[in-house]
C-alpha cells in the first residue's frame, strides 16, 4: 500500500535497538521503549555494542543476528549512528527509525521528547517508510578491481589532514569534463545532499529526487561547479596525481588508502535503505527546523 509519502508500514511486533552507549539519555529511553513492550506483547532486543550500557534484562544479539530477527531497528544518537546502522542493516531492508540524541540530526529527526509517542506510532503501523538511495564505488588499480564500498550520505575522494590539492579528471557516461586541480570530490545522495555535499556549497536536493550529486572540493578553477545527474549516470573520476595521503572515505566512517593512476567508477547503489518516518515529518519541515528557515516576518511571526 502506498501513500503520498511512501510505503505504508505494518505492525511491529519485534523491535532491535542500536545506539552511542556513550550517551548518558541512552539507558532512560531504553527504559521507556521496554515499558511499552510488554505491555504491548512486543519483543526487544539489543545490539551487543549496548551491552555494558542496558540493562541486563534485555537480549543482546550480535548485529547480524539481531538485524535478522527484528521488524524494525531503532538508533539512538546522532546521524553518525545512524549512518553506522545502515551499514549494520546492509541489504537486508530492515527498517531503520533514528532518535536524536545529538545536535543536529538530519537523518535523527524523532526528538527525545516524542520517544513515547514515535513508539506508539510504531508498534500500530502508524508510519511510513522513507526509500533512500545509496551511491556505490568501485576502485580500480593497474586494471584490475582493487576495492568497493557504498554509503548513505556520500563517498568523498580528498588528501585527508594534508593540504595539497589533486590531480583529477571526472568523466560522465564517457564524456570527460576536462582534468583539474582541486582539494577533491564528493559523490553523494539527494540524503548526502544536506551533509559535507552542503558545506562544500552543493544544492539541497529532495531525498525523493532520483540523482546523485558531483560536488568538487575547492576547484582551482571556477568553471568547476556542483552537478547534480540522473542516478543512471556512469561517474568515472581519474586520479592523475595524488601524492601520498589521497584517501576515499564512506559515509565520514570507512577509509580506502588510494594512489596514483587509480580509477574510481560511482553508480547507484542496487539496494536502499528504508527510513521510518511519521505523517508529521516531512522533508521541508525538517529543513525548515534544521536550518533555521523562515525568521521573524513583517506581521512579527515565524512559520511554524
Amino acid at each position: 500500500m502506498m501513500n503520498s509519502n511512501g510505503i505504508q508500514g505494518q505492525n511491529v511486533k519485534r523491535i532491535g535497538l542500536f545506539g552511542n552507549p556513550r550517551k548518558d539519555d541512552l539507558p532512560p529511553a531504553v527504559a521507556l521503549i521496554n515499558d511499552l513492550c510488554q505491555k504491548n506483547s512486543v519483543e526487544l532486543y539489543a545490539s551487543a555494542d549496548l551491552e555494558q550500557a542496558l540493562d541486563s534484562s534485555i537480549p543482546h544479539l550480535p548485529n547480524s543476528e539481531m538485524v535478522n530477527n527484528v521488524d524494525v531497528v531503532i538508533a539512538f544518537g546522532g546521524d553518525g549512528t545512524m549512518l553506522r546502522a545502515a551499514r549494520v542493516l546492509g541489504q537486508t531492508g530492515v527498517p531503520l527509525l533514528g532518535i536524536n540524541l545529538g545536535s543536529l540530526g538530519y537523518l535523527t529527526d524523532v526528538p527525545l521528547s516524542e520517544l513515547e509517542a514515535a513508539v506508539r506510532d510504531l508498534i500500530d503501523g502508524n508510519y511510513h517508510l522513507d526509500t533512500r538511495s545509496r551511491v556505490y564505488c568501485n576502485v580500480h588499480r593497474d586494471g584490475k578491481l582493487f576495492a568497493t564500498t557504498n554509503a548513505l550520505n556520500d563517498l568523498v575522494v580528498n588528501m585527508g589532514p594534508l593540504p595539497r590539492a589533486l590531480d583529477m579528471e571526472l568523466i560522465l557516461d564517457g564524456d570527460s569534463l576536462g582534468p583539474f586541480l582541486g582539494d577533491g570530490v564528493i559523490i553523494s545522495t539527494p540524503t548526502g545532499s544536506t551533509a559535507y555535499n552542503l558545506s562544500a556549497g552543493g544544492p539541497i536536493c529532495h531525498s525523493a529526487v532520483p540523482c546523485l550529486l558531483v560536488a568538487p572540493i575547492c576547484p582551482h578553477s571556477l568553471g568547476m561547479r556542483p552537478l547534480i545527474i540522473a542516478s543512471d549516470t556512469r561517474i568515472e573520476l581519474l586520479l592523475h596525481e595524488t601524492g601520498a595521503g589521497a584517501v576515499l572515505t564512506a559515509d565520514g566512517q570507512k577509509t580506502l588508502v588510494l594512489a596514483n593512476g587509480d580509477r574510481l567508477v560511482f553508480r547507484e547503489a542496487d539496494h536502499e535503505v528504508n527510513l521510518v518516518k511519521f505523517p508529521h515529518s516531512t522533508f521541508y519541515r525538517v529543513m525548515r527546523h534544521k536550518l533555521n528557515w523562515g525568521g521573524p516576518s513583517r506581521r512579527g511571526r515565524s512559520a511554524t
